[in-house]
């Protein structure tokens, strides 16, 4: 099994092309290794990768242990590549290490240390992939490491990353600082402080969500905390976005985590409250202007009627 893995690993380093259909080794030798899923195969890459001399076929080998060990996210693998950061000395590889690691869960008794030894790196692509691979962790002290950059850095990329990696990694201990950057003048830093916000906090910063919508201001995570975690008091919060965003054509269209426009969003919250009289102004208003609604917006609005002879 080891010489087909050292075999499989060549072969994701050719780049030469085979057969008719103009497609290299490498592309065919990486569809393989999406079949790949046995655990116990882990042991054999970790030790392929220790004794690899070429740091591009280890830097393949990391490739396959991720797609494996990410199904459970298994420690062992996390671990084993945390140790692997301090021993490669190629940028390139470094950063795909970082990459790997940001999508496993690291529970509190994981060792960060080789992730923090880059987060002040001068390097700006490994300082921020280090920031990155912090995400989904549930330690006090990388945490506090995040705040510390929020604190201390004033490089966009910084605080933007070190934003998103606190929706995952934050908690109330790191809530108020986060939310000193929600007014902050660029645009995606003030939505990943909402986002993170939204994440920790939940509806106990309802508050915070409806004058957000107020404001206009990062709308799409402001509504979809109003909705959420708001009643029947909030409806002309929602009606009002709802005729904002059909004032006009929108220029393209924007999803949420499942697949749902802003307005759908906002009217699978109304339709909850089918009794009030807004929820049918709505309904008319939304014929009217058709045109202005995305084809999905249609097809919600055509399996969605009321009973408009109620109101």
């Amino acid at each position: 099994m080891k010489s087909d893995l050292g075999n499989l690993i060549s072969q994701m380093c050719d780049r030469t092309i085979e057969g008719s259909n103009n497609e290299t080794v490498a592309y065919n030798a990486y569809r393989k290794i999406d079949e790949i899923k046995d655990e116990n195969l882990l042991p054999i890459l970790f030790d392929i990768v220790d004794n690899e001399l070429d740091e591009n076929k280890r830097d393949k080998a990391y490739y396959i242990i991720s797609k494996i060990a990410l199904i459970k996210s298994d420690s062992k693998s996390l671990n084993f590549l945390l140790q692997r950061l301090n021993k490669e000395k190629n940028k390139v590889i470094i950063e795909n290490l970082l990459n790997i690691i940001s999508s496993f869960e690291k529970p509190n008794e994981t060792d960060l240390g080789n992730i923090f030894s880059f987060l002040y790196n001068k390097s700006k692509t490994l300082r921020y992939r280090a920031i990155q691979a912090l995400k989904n962790c549930n330690s006090n002290e990388c945490e506090d490491k995040l705040v510390y950059i929020l604190e201390n850095s004033t490089n966009h990329y910084d605080l933007l990353y070190t934003l998103q990696t606190l929706f995952s990694s934050g908690s109330q201990r790191s809530l108020s600082k986060i939310k000193e950057f929600i007014n902050h003048s660029k645009q995606e830093i003030s939505a990943s402080a909402l986002g993170a916000t939204y994440n920790i906090a939940g509806e106990k910063e309802l508050p915070l969500y409806i004058e957000q919508l107020k404001k206009g201001k990062n709308k799409f995570t402001a509504l979809e905390g109003v909705v959420n975690f708001g009643n029947n008091e909030v409806i002309p919060n929602v009606v009002k976005r709802i005729k904002e965003l059909i004032s006009k054509k929108r220029n393209i269209e924007v999803v949420g985590l499942y697949g749902y426009t802003e307005l759908i969003i906002a009217m699978n919250f109304l339709i909850k409250f089918p009794e009030d009289k807004a929820i049918s102004e709505v309904y008319y208003l939304l014929e009217a202007k058709k045109d202005f609604l995305w084809e999905s917006e249609k097809e919600w609005l055509k399996n969605n009627t009321i009973n408009k002879g109620n109101h």
